[in-house]
C-alpha cells in the first residue's frame, strides 16, 4: 500500500474537485478517477498546476470497465475509497436503464475490487436524501434521522438505496453518507432544461436542506482519518441551521445572488398536505451525529449566496439591471407553461416528471 493514498470517484466534479485539493493539502496521494471530459480535463489541469504537500494520480477508469477497476484498486491499493461518481437526478431519468448499471452496478465493480486488497479499505459512500422519496411537512413535521426508514420514490433514489444494500454486504467497512441540496457556482452553471423542469415541479413549501459542495468535499477529507468513530453509520450531511429553507426560499435566493432577484411565491405551486406522493424528495436533517463525528459545517448560507455571487462575474450586473424587466416575464412564462401542462391547484411533482420522462423515472415496484 502506497502510505496515504485514497481513491476519489467522480474527482472532478463539483465535491470531488475540491474534496481532492483538501487531501492533496493534506499530504495524501490521491488517486483521481473519473471519465475524460472537457470539464474534468479543466478540473485536472487546476489541480495538477497546484502546488500540493501530495501528489495527484489521475486515472481515466469507466467504473462500468469492471477489469479496469479492478487493476486501478490493485496497483494503488488506498486505504480509502471516496465513491462520488454516478448519474445523478434529473439527467438519470433520460436514461434509468443506463444510470442504474452505473449507480449501483458500478459500485459492486468497485466494491468487488476493494474487497481484494489485503486490507479493506474504508468506503465512503455519496448517497442521498433521494432515498426518502416524497415527504409530506404535514404528515411528517419531525426531522429526518439516521433512522428514519427509506422510501425511494424516484429511479434514482432507489439506485442509491441499492447501492447501499451493497456496500453493506460487502464486508468492507464503510459510512454512508445522504448528502442533502449541495449547493456551488457549478450547480448555477449545470442548470438545464432537465433541472429547470425538476425545479419547476418540486412544491414553492417544500422542505429543502441545503449544504455548501465545500463542507461536503470537507465532510469525506475528514471521514478518512476517522473510520474507528463512523463505520457502519448513516450520515446526514447537510448544512447548519441557516441551510434549513422551503423550496421557494432557496430558488429567489440564488436566483437573488445570481442578480435577477427573486420571483416570489407566485413562481411556484404548493404541495397538497393531504397527498403523501405530493412532494419532493427532500426535507430537514438532524445533522447533530454527523457534524459530531466529521465537523465539517464551516458555512453559513449567505457565505454560499455570496460564493455564487461572485462567480457570476459582469453577467450579474446585467441581470441586476435587466431583472424588473424579466422578473415579471419569467412569472407569466412559468404560469403560462403550467396552464399548458394542466396542472391543478397543487405541484403533483411526480406526475410531472412521469408525463415528461416515462414511468422509468419512477421507482419501480418492489
Amino acid at each position: 500500500m502506497t502510505v496515504g493514498t485514497i481513491l476519489i470517484t467522480g474527482a472532478f466534479g463539483q465535491v470531488g474537485k475540491r474534496c481532492t485539493q483538501l487531501l492533496l493539502e493534506r499530504g495524501r496521494t490521491v488517486v483521481a478517477m473519473d471519465l475524460r471530459t472537457d470539464k474534468t480535463v479543466a478540473a485536472q489541469a487546476e489541480l495538477g498546476a497546484g502546488d500540493f504537500a501530495g501528489a495527484l494520480l489521475p486515472a481515466h477508469v469507466d467504473l462500468l470497465d469492471a477489469e479496469a477497476v479492478r487493476d486501478l484498486v490493485a496497483t494503488h491499493r488506498p486505504e480509502a475509497i471516496i465513491h462520488l461518481a454516478a448519474i445523478v437526478s434529473p439527467p438519470s431519468y433520460r436514461n434509468p436503464g443506463l444510470a442504474r448499471r452505473v449507480n449501483v452496478g458500478g459500485t459492486e465493480n468497485l466494491l468487488a475490487a476493494a474487497a481484494t486488497l489485503p486490507r479493506p479499505p474504508l468506503f465512503l459512500m455519496a448517497s442521498s436524501a433521494a432515498v426518502y422519496g416524497s415527504r409530506n411537512p404535514y404528515r411528517h413535521p419531525e426531522r429526518i434521522t439516521p433512522d428514519t426508514p427509506v422510501q425511494p420514490i424516484d429511479q434514482y433514489g432507489q439506485d442509491k438505496v441499492l447501492a447501499e444494500a451493497a456496500i453493506r454486504a460487502s464486508g468492507l467497512p464503510y459510512a454512508l453518507y445522504r448528502l442533502g441540496g449541495i449547493i456551488s457556482p457549478d450547480t448555477q452553471a449545470d442548470i438545464n432544461g432537465d433541472y429547470l423542469t425538476l425545479m419547476r415541479s418540486m412544491p414553492g413549501d417544500n422542505r429543502m436542506h441545503a449544504v455548501d459542495a465545500r463542507d461536503v468535499a470537507l465532510a469525506f477529507a475528514n471521514g478518512v482519518d476517522r473510520e474507528a468513530t463512523i463505520a457502519g453509520k448513516v450520515l446526514l450531511i447537510g448544512g447548519n441551521e441557516t441551510y434549513v429553507l422551503l423550496q421557494r426560499d432557496l430558488e429567489d435566493d440564488l436566483m437573488t445572488a445570481a442578480g435577477l432577484g427573486p420571483l416570489g411565491q407566485s413562481a411556484s405551486l404548493p404541495g397538497d398536505p393531504g397527498d403523501d406522493r405530493g412532494w419532493s424528495f427532500t426535507g430537514w436533517y438532524d445533522t447533530t451525529e454527523a457534524q459530531a463525528l466529521l465537523d465539517f459545517q464551516v458555512h453559513d448560507w449567505h457565505q454560499t449566496l455570496a460564493w455564487i455571487a461572485e462567480s457570476q462575474g459582469r453577467q450579474r450586473m446585467v441581470l441586476r439591471a435587466l431583472g424588473p424587466i424579466l422578473r415579471p416575464l419569467v412569472r407569466a412564462g412559468l404560469q403560462l407553461q403550467r396552464r399548458a401542462e394542466r396542472r391543478g391547484p397543487y405541484a403533483d411533482p411526480w406526475a410531472l416528471i412521469e408525463k415528461k420522462y416515462g414511468a422509468g423515472a419512477l421507482a419501480a415496484p418492489d
